[in-house]
């Protein structure tokens, strides 16, 4: 008997002859283990303790002894000798009484025992196995013209090849490939274990295949595509174990065609499962992924999509020849995004290979075109990546990195990843599963929605309460549609037509791709349209109508987060730090506002990022996320129907009005500021003051270009307040808005609250921010910096070519001007002409307050006019001040004044000149002094007075 069992244990190394005569011997004795001399003997008082009932015949006893194997009660020896007879039964399926008395007549019937051995992969199997998968295949296919496999026989199946999941001793082969990795990783499992060692080698290939040796990982596969466990869990203890409770409760299908692997795939996205469960579908994910026929949803989904598409990939698989690993499964992949009717994928196929798709997902380790293509990025970027489990985000991030850039093959395998994902966000495994939560609490909904960006928009929406790694897998997918505009599904739907007529290429002839390149060159274009004239309009079609919707909020989504804005967020990362603190923010929306308010304070390339951010919210406020937050009730009260840079304009109309909030009027505040120093972000007056600009500015242009003047002083809307007399009247319009503006809050005014701080602290320390232009033009002789007078002496010439920007005299004189002046236009100076000249001709004409504050105005602008003689760059502003002096019925008066006011200066002058050694002569002194009083004739009445 020992003779015997020595040479079945050495089955493989004796001649054929004996072989035979062995298995025959063993057939004759399936019946009654008693007929088995050496596991008779072996095995005698396991059979008394364990099976003690078990009849001795029909080989029950065996059975029993087979199923107990793996107890601790059993004998080593009876152990030994029940793996030698199983091994016995797996090269000759005669010798398992059972199977062949349930099987023999379904062999038959399937022809499977005609089946040759005829290819690689059969020729490591014992025949037993090979047949099994035969009447296995049988079972699968539905065809009423062939003779079913009984349930009988199945269930014997299903017994025999749990027996050869449960133990690696049953597999000669495999034990032998994987002896180093049994030895080196799963050394702890304790030997008596059904199923560890087999569990041990599957989790580590889910969780990285390079832990194992290549030929054992080409055994296992091997193995787990013949026995497949993945089309029946209960072949497998492990996932019986860990995962019974999961499928009990979630999966009520039929336990065949892999129904439950794919029910418990699903649920993964939608809950955690515990890691004992988790890393057993993770190591079912991994062969499925390897092997189109281990997938069996979708290997039927897919079937004339095989045949037509990807037959000679399919054929090799069929043949067992599966090299490369997941050949058929990229072949689909390839076609996934085809349109051409001919060359796409079935409706039932696609979603079933995207299911297939997301699971990948999970782990490069799970797609096997990654990791032969992308193996050495891996090495390269990833090997010492920050979080290990999380290596499609490293390559993506590496792909996007201008520094650094991916192996040929390995970016155009990530480019299709990228593609799938933006094609659904539902197919980003590592979203979904990060997200779990807040979809279900805040995007069920969108989840359920047929729209691919109903759930990325929602999340987006959500961002600002994500956390942890759902935050960071909505920012990272949200920086790889930066990278290419086609990784943004929304975008392309509505853009891709606009930017293959206008942002194709870009101006050194390179094909455009990166999304920021094409939303600022389709913006181009829309400013360009815009500012082109009627005529010469239609030539160049305009941006359609979705496509600038959608640039619109892809726009307000990087104002509002500058992570999505990379440029930005480079340039100015030193200022972040310093100034806005940015580590410390937690409203994003804050952080563009922090720059923009600290702009004086920036770096240069910083300060010229941040402009060009400011420009494009000047041009449409709906950008402007910070404004849009801080006046959403006012929009909504005062400006519903305002579109673009009407936004602005309205809040600014009703920026006094009761429905106006304090954080949207500060922020209106603080956006008209800006106006009022840099003419290009006042769309109106920008195109309305175009040919005004280039007529009078021309020289300020030029000093700004050099640099010897900063327009952020609003060196360019000066020079047209200062020419309001000269501009267009549409220009004119403009500007005075900016002045009365200016009247109604003095920091608006960035040169009097540059050069004026000190004086308004001292003279008028009480007034409201609207009272303190009117403060200083009362005060005009308490001036005392030369810049500050210049500057009331401007406020002065502009409030007396305006009235409306003196409101004192306005209010005092509203009757007049209405009864009056009713029928002229205000500006350059025509409504105080008016006033002046019907004063003139009839001293009641007036009423007593009116005539009262005129006067006091016309005495305010001779003050004025005599601060300006002392400053030859204020004097000429101060012309019409003179002007006005002349046309007042109380000339002699005034003048009588001015004489008297030179020649007390004249009697100083005196003075000084006889203490102070030097100074010129009083004769000098006298004389130039009676060339200043002598005031030149009655100017030409101007031809605006009626």
């Amino acid at each position: 008997a020992h003779v015997i069992s020595c040479l079945e244990l050495k089955l493989g190394e004796v001649s054929l002859q004996c072989k035979s005569v062995l298995q025959v011997k063993e057939e004759l004795a399936a019946d009654s283990f008693q007929l088995d001399k050496a596991l008779y003997l072996a095995c005698r008082n396991d059979r008394d303790q364990l099976c003690p009932d078990t009849p001795d015949n029909s080989g029950e006893v065996y059975n029993c002894l087979g199923r107990l194997k793996f107890s601790s009660m059993m004998s080593e020896q009876c152990r030994s000798e029940v793996v030698r007879r199983q091994l016995m039964s797996l090269q000759d399926y005669k010798i398992d009484y059972g199977l062949k008395t349930t099987c023999g007549e379904d062999l038959v019937t399937q022809h499977c025992l005609e089946k040759k051995v005829s290819n690689r992969l059969e020729e490591g199997f014992m025949r037993t196995v090979l047949l099994l998968q035969c009447l296995s295949d049988s079972h699968e296919v539905v065809d009423s013209r062939r003779v079913p496999v009984t349930d009988r026989c199945m269930r014997k199946v299903k017994q025999v090849k749990r027996m050869i999941m449960g133990d690696i001793e049953l597999s000669p082969s495999l034990g032998l490939t994987c002896h180093n990795d049994v030895k080196a990783h799963c050394h702890a499992v304790p030997r008596n274990k059904e199923g560890g060692i087999m569990t041990c080698l599957m989790e580590l290939a889910g969780k990285d295949e390079s832990a194992l040796e290549p030929a054992c990982r080409e055994n296992m596969l091997d193995f787990i595509t013949v026995v497949d466990p993945i089309s029946d869990y209960q072949l497998n203890y492990a996932l019986m174990e860990n995962c019974g409770d999961y499928i009990g409760e979630h999966c009520k299908v039929e336990q065949g065609e892999g129904q439950v692997m794919k029910c418990l795939m699903e649920l993964e996205l939608g809950q955690e499962l515990r890691d004992e469960c988790h890393y057993q579908v993770l190591s079912y994910k991994y062969f499925m992924s390897r092997s189109i026929l281990l997938d069996k949803p979708l290997l039927r989904a897919c079937k004339e999509d095989t045949q037509k598409l990807c037959k000679s990939e399919f054929e090799e698989v069929v043949a067992r020849d599966h090299k490369p690993h997941g050949a058929v499964i990229s072949c689909l992949y390839h076609h996934l995004f085809m349109e051409d009717e001919v060359m796409k994928l079935s409706d039932a196929c696609g979603p079933e290979l995207e299911r297939t798709i997301i699971a990948q997902g999970e782990s490069v380790n799970l797609s096997p075109n990654v990791m032969s293509r992308c193996t050495a990025d891996l090495v390269k970027y990833c090997s010492g990546y920050e979080d290990n489990k999380d290596d499609y985000g490293c390559l993506q991030r590496h792909m996007i990195d201008a520094k650094d850039s991916l192996e040929e093959e390995c970016a155009i395998e990530m480019d299709q990843y990228s593609q799938l994902v933006s094609e659904d966000v539902r197919n980003d495994y590592r979203l979904m599963k990060a997200c779990t939560t807040v979809i279900h609490e805040s995007c069920r909904a969108e989840y359920g929605s047929q729209t691919h960006s109903d759930l990325l928009g929602c999340l987006v929406k959500e961002k600002p309460n994500l956390k942890g790694s759902c935050k960071k897998h909505v920012r990272d997918l949200q920086l790889v549609s930066l990278y290419d505009f086609k990784f943004n599904k929304v975008f392309v739907d509505a853009c891709n037509a606009d930017v293959q007529k206008n942002c194709r290429y870009d101006q050194s002839g390179m094909k455009m791709s990166k999304k920021q390149d094409v939303m600022y060159c389709l913006r181009e274009q829309i400013t360009k349209h815009r500012d082109q004239g009627p005529e010469t309009r239609d030539q160049r079609p305009p941006i359609t109508s979705d496509c600038k919707a959608q640039l619109r909020a892809e726009f307000l989504k990087q104002m509002s987060d500058l992570d999505l804005d990379p440029q930005l967020l480079t340039v100015c990362s030193a200022d972040l730090k310093s100034t806005c603190k940015l580590d410390t923010m937690t409203d994003k929306t804050q952080v563009m506002e922090c720059l923009r308010r600290n702009e004086a304070t920036l770096t240069p390339e910083c300060r010229k990022k941040v402009f060009v951010r400011e420009l494009q919210q000047a041009e449409d406020p709906g950008i402007d996320p910070f404004l849009m937050r801080s006046c959403g009730d006012p929009i909504r009260l005062f400006c519903p129907n305002s579109q673009g840079e009407e936004v602005l304009q309205c809040l600014e109309s009703n920026l006094h009005n009761s429905g106006m909030t304090d954080k949207c009027a500060s922020t209106i505040k603080s956006r008209m500021r800006k106006e009022h120093s840099n003419y290009k972000l006042n769309v109106g007056l920008k195109k309305a003051c175009k040919a005004d600009i280039s007529l009078h500015c021309g020289d300020v242009i030029k000093r700004i270009i050099s640099g010897s003047t900063k327009d952020g002083e609003g060196a360019v809307v000066n020079c047209l307040k200062d020419n309001l007399n000269k501009i267009s009247v549409n220009c004119e319009e403009h500007v005075s808005l900016l002045l009365e503006q200016e009247v109604e809050d003095f920091t608006l005014d960035p040169l009097l609250s540059r050069f004026c701080a000190g004086d308004i602290k001292q003279i008028c320390p009480a007034a409201m921010e609207d009272q303190v232009e009117s403060c200083l033009r009362e005060h005009i002789m308490d001036v005392k910096s030369e810049d500050c007078t210049k500057q009331v002496v401007r406020l002065i010439t502009e409030a007396h070519g305006d009235v409306h920007l003196d409101p004192v005299l306005m209010r005092a004189c509203q009757k007049d001007i209405g009864y009056l002046c009713g029928r002229i236009s205000p500006g350059r100076g025509q409504i105080i002409e008016c006033l002046q000249a019907n004063e003139k001709r009839d001293m009641t004409v007036l009423t007593p307050t009116c005539s009262h504050m005129l006067k006091s105005r016309v005495q305010m602008w001779a003050d004025a006019y005599n601060r300006a003689k002392q400053y030859d760059s204020a004097l000429e502003m101060a012309e019409d001040l003179y002007a006005a002096v002349q046309a007042s019925q109380n000339k002699h008066e005034i003048l009588a004044y001015l004489a008297l006011s030179l020649s007390l200066l004249i009697f100083l002058s005196f003075c000084s000149g006889r203490c102070t050694k030097g100074k010129p002569p009083l004769q000098v002194i006298l004389a130039k002094q009676a060339r200043d009083i002598s005031l030149p004739g009655p100017l030409p009445q101007s031809p605006h007075i009626p």
